[in-house]
């Protein structure tokens, strides 16, 4: 079976995680926007061109600019049998342009907001590839990553920052979710409890 999946969560769910565990276990790649802009970016495509210039000068990558993206890396033949989408679409106007592929799957991680605001004030990230570590397994700021670069706290992990990127999901995502919830494609999550347990229910929700 094809595996398309749409992975969606407050900041926190464990979306990256759970995304490379699915890669694995599907045999499908795993990506997430940001990433994809970097990659174009890194290999001097055409549109990677576009949006280092934009980035250069300060500014946004647009919806439209990153739709081009995504549908770029959708043609890939990589993607023959599937794929995971980390944090993508976040809300309508970006739904509405996600009109080049059928997803097969809404995942939704489910998380109470005081469970993210624990997880992500005790998370680090490494500064070179943007692997996750978590100070409550004995990371701390400083330390070496396996590619070779160090672990800082992102000025978007403090409290004040991750309460407002919260205040958005609630206001811009969340509406977005019954969109897929009429497609019949949605399925949600409990992400409390560890990462194999998190796994399974989203396993679970595969096979319904």
């Amino acid at each position: 079976m094809t595996h398309k999946i749409l992975l969606v969560g407050p900041q926190g769910s464990g979306k990256g995680t759970q995304a490379q565990i699915l890669s694995e276990k599907l045999n499908v790649p795993a990506f997430a926007m940001g990433q994809l802009l970097r990659d174009e970016v890194a290999a001097g495509t055409e549109v990677g061109m576009k949006v280092k210039w934009i980035l250069e000068s300060g500014h946004l990558v647009s919806d439209l600019v990153a739709a081009e993206v995504l549908q770029a890396r959708l043609k890939r033949p990589d993607v023959a049998n599937g794929y995971i989408l980390d944090g993508y679409p976040r809300n309508l106007e970006q739904y509405g342009m996600f009109t080049f592929d059928e997803p097969t799957h809404a995942i939704v991680i489910e998380v109470p907001r005081e469970e993210s605001l624990k997880r992500l004030g005790g998370r680090l990230t490494c500064e070179r590839c943007g692997k996750v570590y978590a100070m409550s397994s004995g990371s701390s700021i400083g330390d070496p990553c396996a590619c070779g670069g160090s672990l800082l706290q992102r000025s978007d992990d403090v409290p004040e920052a991750i309460n407002r990127r919260l205040d958005i999901y609630d206001h811009d995502t969340i509406p977005m979710l019954a969109k897929f919830e009429d497609r019949g494609i949605l399925r949600r999550v409990n992400g409390v409890g560890t990462v194999k347990e998190v796994q399974d229910r989203i396993l679970a929700g595969l096979e319904m």
